[in-house]
């Protein structure tokens, strides 16, 4: 006990011996702490580079013909889908088909028209692809879901032959299946 009490005396006599600063009034303290640099950093500003990127060359064996033939098909084929199209379905034959399509890029198929059923014309937009002989067309009706209508969807697997296209279809509406069918495609 009396270790402890001696301890305890040289810690207040410690304390006790601090010079203390009073300040004044209308004194400022100065802060005891180096306040952290708030400045923004200096931004790094670069040129920007205009220049086009540089295509990638692609190396292919000359003595492979059958690459070319089928690029020169895939081609071709884009190009002889070009134009306008009507198509008519076998199982619905109130409804027709009047639409433009056009090539983008080498396997993309775009476009837009017309769906007659009965007396009514509505607009169809187009999107679709090449897939060796098939041609997959996605038509939409272009009536936005803000008229309150649900929207007729045609997925259309055509293989051609000619200026004729022939294959099936399946009809949703509002995104339920509606049937399916035979359609053949004519170019006008």
């Amino acid at each position: 006990m009396r270790l402890t009490s001696l301890l305890l005396l040289a810690i207040l006599l410690s304390c006790a011996s601090f010079q203390v600063c009073a300040i004044e009034a209308g004194d400022i303290a100065a802060p005891s702490i180096a306040a952290p640099n708030m400045d923004m950093p200096t931004p790094k500003i670069t040129s920007p580079n205009m220049g086009t990127p540089e295509p990638k060359q692609v190396k292919q064996d000359i003595s492979d013909g059958k690459a070319n033939q089928t690029e020169d098909k895939i081609d071709d084929q884009s190009d002889d889908l070009s134009g306008k199209w009507s198509i008519k379905f076998d199982n619905l034959p109130d409804r027709l088909l009047d639409l433009t399509l056009w090539s983008s890029g080498r396997t993309k198929i775009m476009g837009y028209g017309t769906l007659t059923k009965g007396s009514t014309s509505n607009s169809v937009t187009v999107s679709g692809s090449i897939a060796g002989e098939e041609l997959m067309l996605a038509v939409q009706s272009a009536d936005s879901d803000y008229s309150g209508r649900n929207s007729d969807k045609y997925d259309l697997s055509l293989f051609q032959a000619n200026n004729t296209m022939s294959g099936t279809y399946i009809l949703s509406v509002g995104g339920e299946f509606m049937g399916d069918g035979n359609a053949t495609a004519i170019k006008r």
